[in-house]
């Protein structure tokens, strides 16, 4: 197997997180993980087309908005203090001081981040098809990775010609392995919720100290806690309560988020021995197995498994069969192919 000397890490334009490609074989993968979940996608060569583009940082103008409400948001406590000034002491300003401080502060963060807006930047993008439709990734080509990118890109289109001139069967298909961490989802979900709540309550506590009227509603930032434990609550609960599910097929589930894909085979496994017709469990051993490279146990699995979804079986034997070709480009360069036929050759 190529080893893998061509890896860089890329930040996509106008989205978040960082994403790996790595060229193995003749295979490009895209490798991303964030705090809640994490894919691979497994895109051939060959459907891969590569253009340098020009972008505005779309993120940096999302930084200036925040930037700039942030110091609207501090404006409302300090005009307080500007216009009835003659109502505060000296010692007032031990709590203006900070303020003004952060305003400064905010209204610097949102100058800069309008100016980098601005400013058009180099960005690579790659387009390919996935699940019949066009897909594009555009990626910031910072000065750092800038030789390691152009490196990868360099290397994949000399394998592209020597695909073109060896004949390969083009493999039409971008297989993805996707894996998402729910409860940690369901918290982030929650403290959305929380982040809401507190500028709403925000707000009216402000409105409230302006025009000195009603009782204070300090107490309701006391509910900003809530949300996150009833979304990771009610998470656990629809997970662990549902009924008809065998306790087999929760410790197989736990086992391959955890990524312990051995402990969950065998749980699966000992499952359908139990009840060769669950097909939820059969489903989910036909993932493991295809993840793990063990394609014909997969295949025997999807055979079994035609008798309860047939249109379901058939369309896993054929994503199998592709992942399989994948994996064999995977492992083995073009050049290795025309090296061994050129040793027949002879």
């Amino acid at each position: 197997m190529e080893p893998s000397l061509y890896s860089v890490n890329l930040t996509r334009v106008n989205q978040p997180g960082k994403v790996c490609l790595e060229l193995k074989g003749s295979i490009l993968i895209i490798h991303k993980e964030n705090w809640v979940s994490k894919y691979s996608l497994y895109v051939p060569i060959e459907v891969v087309n590569i253009e340098e583009e020009k972008h505005r940082n779309y993120r940096k103008l999302w930084e200036s908005i925040l930037g700039f409400m942030l110091a609207f948001l501090l404006c409302m406590p300090l005009s307080l203090w500007f216009f009835y000034k003659p109502l505060f002491y000296s010692y007032d300003l031990l709590w203006a001081i900070p303020l003004i401080a952060l305003l400064f502060f905010a209204l610097i963060v949102g100058f800069l981040g309008l100016s980098q807006f601005i400013k058009l930047n180099p960005a690579v993008s790659l387009i390919f098809h996935h699940r019949s439709r066009m897909m594009k990734m555009s990626f910031w080509i910072k000065p750092e990775i800038r030789v390691a990118l152009e490196k990868l890109v360099s290397r994949i289109y000399e394998l592209k010609k020597i695909l073109e001139t060896e004949d390969y069967i083009p493999l039409k298909v971008c297989p993805m392995w996707f894996h998402s961490k729910p409860y940690r989802k369901a918290l982030l979900m929650g403290l959305a919720v929380s982040f809401v709540l507190f500028c709403i309550i925000t707000i009216f506590v402000v409105l409230q100290i302006a025009g000195e009227y009603g009782e204070k509603i300090w107490w309701t930032y006391g509910i900003l806690p809530f949300p996150p434990f009833v979304s990771v609550i009610s998470e656990y609960i629809r997970r662990r309560l549902l009924w008809g599910v065998p306790k087999g097929f929760k410790k197989a589930r736990d086992a391959f988020e955890k990524e312990n894909y051995s402990t969950a085979i065998v749980e699966l496994q000992k499952l359908l021995k139990e009840q060769p017709d669950l097909g939820i469990a059969r489903f989910l051993l036909i993932q493991l197995l295809t993840e793990k490279g063990e394609y014909d146990n997969a295949l025997k699995h999807c055979e079994e498994f035609y008798f309860q979804e047939p249109s379901l079986a058939t369309e896993m034997k054929t994503t199998i069969w592709w992942l399989r070709c994948v994996k064999e480009r995977m492992e083995h360069s073009p050049e290795q192919s025309q090296d061994v036929k050129d040793i027949i050759k002879e």
